[in-house]
């Protein structure tokens, strides 16, 4: 075992007295993968400090967020469900429907260039503090791990003797608490989908009475059982493609994770040699990535702050400042000088950044409970019988609240009858018909309301809109929609 924390290591090259030289991580290679094409399995050292605690607590958060969430209900409904059989969405107590589809666009641009506008400021902190993968491998997985297992060399030394009783009881105890933490984790992410009683009910009945159900519970616990017990940091450097985006997106303002190495180099041993960096490989050993922040900003690097954490540690230890490796920009490292926020491609994802978000609550704001859409029926626009013009309307009524609501259709104050006026200003009246003039529609529910309006045909010179009014009995809500009248 070597200062790097890692389990398969690949001699590269010799020293002096014939004794292969631990692999050590570079830029040319990936180091969870060995020369051969097999996994360098990595074990990433303990570590305590300021920015742990820190990480700690949003991870804490984040957590408990993603669990209660479900629970928590909104207007009767669950605070976020993705119903995709009935094609509704709840969020936060508004209600979207497979008609307001167009506004995922805004919404999944807003937090695109959300994460941008982060990222140019502070590089990979969403990877470091947010992420789902980083905060359940690190937060959950792993801390279960080091618990039964011991520290990270204790871990090495173990898995490279032979299976004893004692790796063996350990590895099974591991295992299924892992698994049951997957299958647990997979019904919550369900229950995003599910309302959490409804899924209650489906996990206590048989396999076979919800099979789709099911069949997406056993699926996410063998991708989440694979990817915390098996791929992890893989996730990270070959499947999410954030790692390679980022180097469009930092500038040499960009607040990341670095290592000062005007202050640290040269490297040595002994105290008082050279830099301040006593070469202790505890930044490389601590990383969960395998990477030596030492050799640059580099894609593997997802900003868990560990190796500060680390370095600060030794630095208190050999009785130096600390801030070896700290977070700064890349100005910041070379020249020392303040960083700018006046910066063309921060201005860029601010300004797009503002306009998904604006879109989508300005339109989202605009939204009632009641939706009404004119459509017009097959065939000619109009036709005329017994003197009069007669124009027939449907109008799709949509109920996008969660109760049930009472829709009355009103023409005008007296029944039957409207005064309007034609495009020369001259009078005109209009006779409707209102087969169903009361609709009881339930929640989220829609239906078709037949419409007929009919006018004297002396009294038609060129086309022109009426108005009708639509209620809700339950709230007095009321909403106008104009009807446009053909003649010939």
């Amino acid at each position: 075992m070597n200062e790097t924390g890692m389990e398969n290591r690949k001699p590269a090259g010799g020293t002096r007295t014939g004794r292969p030289r631990a692999r050590r991580p570079d830029l040319e290679t990936l180091y969870t993968i060995n020369e051969d094409g097999s996994r360098n399995f990595l074990h990433p050292a303990d570590v305590h400090g300021k920015w742990q605690v820190r990480k700690n607590i949003v991870w804490a958060l984040l957590l408990a967020f993603y669990v209660l969430l479900p629970w928590i209900t909104i207007q009767g409904a669950p605070a976020v469900h993705i119903d995709i059989p009935g094609r509704v969405a709840h969020l936060f107590g508004f209600v979207f429907t497979s008609q307001d589809f167009y506004l995922v666009f805004f919404l999944i641009s807003g937090m695109g260039f959300a994460l941008f506008f982060v990222t140019s400021l502070w590089g990979r902190v969403w990877c470091g503090y947010a992420c789902p993968q980083t905060v359940f491998l690190e937060g959950v997985f792993r801390r279960i791990e080091r618990w039964i297992e011991g520290p990270g060399e204790r871990r090495i030394r173990r898995n490279q003797g032979p299976l004893t009783l004692d790796r063996f009881w350990r590895k099974a105890v591991k295992l299924s608490i892992f698994l049951a933490l997957a299958y647990v984790t997979a019904h919550v992410f369900l229950s995003y989908f599910i309302p959490v009683k409804e899924l209650l009910e489906v996990v206590r009945s048989r396999p076979g009475a919800h099979p789709t159900a099911f069949f997406w519970s056993m699926f996410w616990t063998a991708v989440l059982f694979f990817d915390f017990t098996w791929f992890r940091e893989q996730t990270c450097l070959i499947i999410c493609p954030y790692g390679r985006l980022q180097s469009t997106l930092v500038d040499a303002d960009t607040i990341t994770i670095g290592y000062d190495r005007q202050r640290g180099e040269p490297r040595g041993r002994k105290l008082d040699s050279g830099g301040d960096c006593v070469d202790c490989f505890r930044c490389v050993a601590v990383c969960p990535t395998g990477i030596d922040i030492r050799n640059g900003v580099q894609m593997e690097c997802v900003g868990c702050t560990n190796c500060i954490d680390a370095c600060d540690a030794i630095m208190e230890k050999v009785d130096k400042p600390k801030g070896l490796i700290r977070y700064d920009s890349e100005r910041g490292f070379e020249t020392g000088k303040r960083r700018s926020l006046l910066r063309p491609r921060f201005a860029i994802y601010l300004v797009l950044l503002l306009i998904g978000a604006s879109v989508f609550t300005a339109v989202a704001s605009r939204r009632t409970p009641l939706e009404v859409t004119l459509l017009r029926p097959q065939g000619l626009p109009f036709r005329i019988h017994d003197g009069r013009i007669e124009n027939q309307y449907t109008l799709h009524v949509q109920n996008k609240s969660t109760r049930e609501m009472i829709v009355l259709v009103e023409t005008t104050e007296d029944p039957g009858m409207q005064a309007l006026e034609d495009a020369s200003g001259d009078p005109v009246h209009i006779d409707y018909v209102v087969p169903r003039a009361r609709l009881a529609l339930p929640s989220l529910g829609d239906s078709k309301i037949p419409l007929f309006a009919t006018m004297a045909r002396t009294d038609f010179s060129a086309p022109f809109e009426h108005t009708i009014v639509l209620v809700d009995s339950l709230t007095g809500v009321r909403r106008e929609f104009r009807l446009p009248f053909r003649g010939p």
